[in-house]
């Protein structure tokens, strides 16, 4: 009986223990509440982009291809999404930036699309190596128009491909009544 007592005792003294080791950072992932891969490299106009420069700010990571139809079609969404929450306030985060992904092989058609469609607001990046892209590769993006929405802290709030989810997300981030929630504001 003695026995008994002390074993479980010991037990829950290491559960209790290994609950309060765990960080209440969320871990690097693909799911949403995760913390967001770091982007990194060389925007297209040559200057070095890291996303913990955007710090605070919601961020709309957009992987896309010229050669894409459905990716071309949604480039006027995302430049409606971009001018409606450029300056907005969010539960966490201040404004919307675009950081556009291309999984391009080729320079002249992303830079032709990029002019046709009037993209030059978003922040361009591209490797030239298509899908098979570090970036790609850490965000396990197969193909073009995956579509990542991250939080001032780097959390992913929403993904996928379909920009009216992404729409109806900001637009509930942008209307939550910010002062019953200003202890969880960064």
């Amino acid at each position: 009986m003695r026995f008994k007592a002390v074993a479980t005792a010991i037990f829950t003294g290491l559960c209790f223990l290994s609950f309060m080791n765990s960080s209440s950072e969320p871990s690097v992932g693909l799911m949403v509440g995760d913390k967001a891969p770091e982007i990194e490299g060389n925007l297209l106009d040559g200057t070095r982009f890291s996303s913990s420069e955007w710090e605070g700010k919601m961020v709309l990571v957009d992987f896309w291809a010229s050669y894409d139809a459905p990716s071309r079609v949604n480039n006027y969404r995302k430049k409606q999404l971009l001018e409606q929450y450029k300056n907005a306030l969010f539960l966490n985060g201040e404004g919307l930036e675009v950081i556009s992904v291309s999984l391009d092989w080729f320079k002249s058609p992303l830079y032709n699309s990029i002019e046709r469609d009037q993209l030059e607001d978003f922040a361009h990046m591209c490797d030239w190596k298509g899908s098979d892209s570090p970036l790609a590769k850490a965000f396990q993006v197969e193909g073009p128009s995956e579509v990542f929405l991250l939080d001032g802290s780097g959390r992913i709030v929403e993904r996928g491909n379909d920009l009216e989810e992404i729409a109806v997300t900001l637009n509930r981030l942008a209307t939550v009544d910010q002062t019953r929630f200003a202890a969880y504001r960064r």
